[in-house]
């Protein structure tokens, strides 16, 4: 059976966010994932994993300043203090919450630093991070995004992910393999899942290009659902998507996997 979570901060949004639980819960997802989860109240988050039973699955780190444009601190030269206290908060809610996935978000390229001196700090600092999470038998989990939808950020190819995990060399980190993301920066998804399978460590999935349910758009996801299926893969694959329609109709995919 795939286990698919919900992502709190794309799916259920008219709601608050303990009606976001119950929302996933009443749709049929397994779980819950988040982007912004340690901004919410940890006695409400609490609660409402109580009432529905529903495993936070994956949450990010805090990420600087949002507004301001911050997508991570982990590659960012000074910001020292900023990024042990985003692990540290990231870390004290997801062992509240029995969430064992953190994504760290390394940041956008810095003008007039050059690549290898950044990839250098980002490499100190998600070898700090995964020492700080050990303990608590939590996973660093670092994701390559698409230049389009995010124009600048560091790791921007799965290649370039998989070097950072081999130079990291910490058994708690791994990957967060976005189909999504994948498609459009290299496609060939199938081919590339297989290859990175040994460090995968959580899947999410999104039609593109519209970033929509799956089935909306040039990617056979039962199929590719399948196939993950046949890798004997375990772990959870996040829905991080946004609704195509309201309401209800934008879940029919899933009614296979329930």
């Amino acid at each position: 059976m795939l286990k698919l979570a919900a992502n709190l901060d794309w799916l259920f949004c008219e709601h608050p966010i303990a009606g976001r639980f119950q929302a996933a819960k009443a749709a049929g997802f397994h779980g819950v994932e988040g982007l912004f989860l340690w901004q919410q109240p940890l006695d409400v988050l609490l609660a409402a994993q109580r009432e529905t039973g529903l495993p936070v699955v994956l949450m990010n780190a805090p990420a600087g300043n949002w507004q301001a444009g911050e997508r991570g601190l982990a590659s960012l030269p000074g910001h020292d203090e900023a990024f042990h206290r985003s692990l540290l908060i990231a870390r004290d809610y997801a062992t509240a919450l029995g969430c064992r996935k953190v994504h760290v978000m390394a940041g956008l390229r810095v003008n007039g630093l050059s690549a290898s001196t950044q990839r250098e700090q980002l490499i100190d600092r998600l070898r700090i991070a995964c020492d700080v999470m050990v303990e608590a038998g939590i996973d660093v989990l670092i994701e390559p995004l698409n230049p389009e939808d995010m124009p600048g950020y560091f790791i921007d190819s799965f290649p370039l992910a998989e070097s950072l995990i081999n130079d990291v060399a910490r058994n708690n980190i791994g990957l967060q393999f976005d189909i999504y993301h994948c498609q459009k920066i290299h496609g060939n998804v199938a081919h590339l899942i297989e290859h990175y399978l040994p460090i995968i460590k959580h899947f999410q999935i999104a039609s593109v290009p519209g970033r929509h349910e799956p089935g909306t758009g040039e990617l056979n996801e039962t199929w590719l659902f399948n196939f993950i299926k046949q890798t004997g893969y375990q772990g959870w694959i996040g829905c991080e998507y946004k609704p195509s329609t309201p309401g209800p109709e934008s879940l029919i995919w899933m009614t296979p996997y329930l």
